[in-house]
C-alpha cells in the first residue's frame, strides 16, 4: 500500500491539545520520530499566530482559517474558553502521520478532554496531564487524595475503567533560568499574597511564620481558598472543610483580594508568581506532567497501538532520564523563586516521600500486567529501585545546583 493510500486508513487514534504549550511540545517531539519537519514547523507557526488573530466575530476569525487551511489542511475553528470573551480561534483539528510504521490519526481536542474520550471509547490514547486525570476520573480511584504523583495512578484504580498511564511523554521546553530545555513538570501549589506591615516610616512586606502544612491549617479553620473551577472537585475531596471560591484566574483573584489571601494554582516555572510578588507554599497537592494515557484493553488487542506506544517510548517515573529532568525542574523553580518558596520540601521528599511506595509509587513497565506494581512479586527489588532513584536524584541536584 502506498503512503498516500495508507494515510486514509489510520490504525491508531491519539488526542492532543489543539493549541498551547503541550501541543507545541508534542509536535516538536514528533520531529524526532520521523514526522516531516517542514509540516510540523508550518503547523506550529500558524498555531502561534492564531491567538493574536482570534476574534469574537465568526467571519473575521474565519479569514485566518482560510489562510491556515491553504498552508496546512489540518485546522479548524474552536471557541477559546480560556479567554473571557470566548473568541473564535484557529486550532489544530487533526491529520494522519506515519509514526513507527503505523498510520496514526493525531486529533486536536480540548486540553482537559483526552481522558474523557478514552473513557467514552472514542480514541486509543491521548497526551494529558495528571491534573486532567484527577479532574475527570477520580471516581475510579480507591482514594484520589493518595494519588499525588502520576506513578501512583494505575495502582489506585478501583472501579472498572480502560484508562491507564503508560508513562511520561517527557516533553521539554526551553527554560531561561537554567538556559536549557527542561521537562514540562508542574505542581498544584498553594500560593498567597504577601502580607504588609505598616510602620511610621514605610510599608514593608512581612513574612509570617506559616505552618509547615499551611493547607491543612487552612482546612481546619475552614478558610477561603481561590481555585480554578475545573480543580474544585479535587480540592474539595482532599480538603472538604475548605471554603472553595471558584474563579477563572487564581493569581488575579489572590492579587485583588486582601493581603494574606490564598489560592491553589498550577505552577511550572514560577515566573508569574515572581513578577506579581506572590508566595509559594510547601509541597504541591499533586505533581503533573504530560503523560501518555492509553485505553489499556485496546492496547492488548491492537498490535498497531502497541507498536505506536512503544515507538513513543513512555518514560517510567523512576527512569534515570526522568530523574535528571526532575532535578532540573526543581532547581529551576528553586532558583527562580528563591525566598518566595516558603517551607520548601527537599527534592527527594517531593519526588517520593516515605509513604508513597506503599500507596503504589513503585516501578512498573509496559510488560507489567495492568501497568501497575505488584504488592508481592519482586517487592524487595522495587524498594531498592526507589531508594536508588532517590540517591541518583540527590546526586544530580548537588551536581547542577
Amino acid at each position: 500500500m502506498s503512503e498516500k493510500n495508507r494515510l486514509s486508513h489510520f490504525e491508531v487514534t491519539c488526542a492532543i491539545p489543539r493549541t498551547g504549550r503541550t501541543f507545541e511540545n508534542f509536535l516538536t517531539h514528533l520531529k524526532t520520530l520521523g514526522v516531516n519537519k517542514e509540516e510540523i514547523d508550518k503547523i506550529l507557526d500558524i498555531s502561534k499566530q492564531s491567538k493574536s488573530v482570534s476574534h469574537v466575530d465568526f467571519d473575521k476569525a474565519s479569514q485566518f482559517l482560510q489562510y491556515a487551511v491553504q498552508q496546512m489542511p489540518c485546522f479548524g475553528l474552536f471557541v477559546d474558553r480560556k479567554r473571557s470573551k470566548r473568541p473564535y480561534r484557529v486550532g489544530f483539528l487533526g491529520t494522519d502521520w506515519i509514526i513507527g510504521d503505523v498510520c496514526v490519526r493525531i486529533e486536536g481536542e480540548e486540553p482537559h478532554n483526552g481522558s474523557s474520550l478514552i473513557r467514552l471509547d472514542e480514541i486509543d490514547c491521548a497526551v494529558v496531564g495528571l491534573d486532567e486525570l484527577l479532574t475527570v476520573t477520580q471516581y475510579y480511584l480507591h482514594n484520589p487524595t493518595l494519588v499525588t504523583k502520576w506513578g501512583m495512578y494505575n495502582y489506585n484504580i478501583e472501579k472498572p475503567t480502560n484508562i491507564r498511564i503508560a508513562g511520561s511523554a517527557q516533553l521539554t521546553r526551553y527554560n531561561p533560568v537554567l538556559g536549557q530545555d527542561v521537562q514540562d513538570m508542574v505542581g498544584f501549589f498553594l500560593i498567597s499574597k504577601a502580607k504588609t506591615l505598616k510602620t511610621k516610616l514605610s510599608l514593608k512586606k512581612q513574612t509570617p511564620n506559616y505552618p509547615s502544612d499551611f493547607l491543612s491549617h487552612l482546612s481546619e479553620n475552614g478558610q477561603r481558598v481561590f481555585v480554578k473551577g475545573r480543580y474544585a472537585g479535587i480540592v474539595s475531596t482532599a480538603y472538604p472543610n475548605l471554603k472553595i471560591i471558584s474563579v477563572e484566574d487564581v493569581e488575579d483573584a489572590v492579587m485583588q483580594a486582601e493581603a494574606g489571601s490564598v489560592g491553589l494554582e498550577i505552577v511550572q516555572t514560577g515566573n508569574t508568581l515572581k513578577r506579581k510578588g506572590l508566595i509559594l507554599h510547601g509541597a504541591p497537592l499533586f505533581l503533573s506532567e504530560s503523560l501518555y494515557v492509553v485505553d489499556y484493553y485496546r492496547y492488548l488487542k491492537n498490535p498497531s497501538l502497541q507498536k505506536f506506544i512503544q515507538r513513543l517510548n513512555p518514560v517510567g517515573y523512576f527512569d534515570e532520564q526522568r530523574i535528571k529532568q526532575f532535578a532540573f525542574w526543581y532547581l529551576a523553580l528553586e532558583k527562580n523563586l528563591g525566598n518566595l518558596w516558603i517551607n520548601k520540601p527537599s527534592i527527594a521528599e517531593l519526588f517520593c516521600d516515605a509513604q508513597d511506595p506503599k500507596h503504589g509509587l513503585r516501578p512498573y513497565r509496559l510488560q507489567t500486567r495492568y501497568w501497575k506494581p505488584h504488592d508481592v512479586y519482586k517487592q524487595n527489588e522495587a524498594v531498592a529501585l526507589v531508594l536508588d532513584a532517590k540517591n541518583k536524584l540527590q546526586a544530580y541536584y548537588e551536581m547542577y545546583k
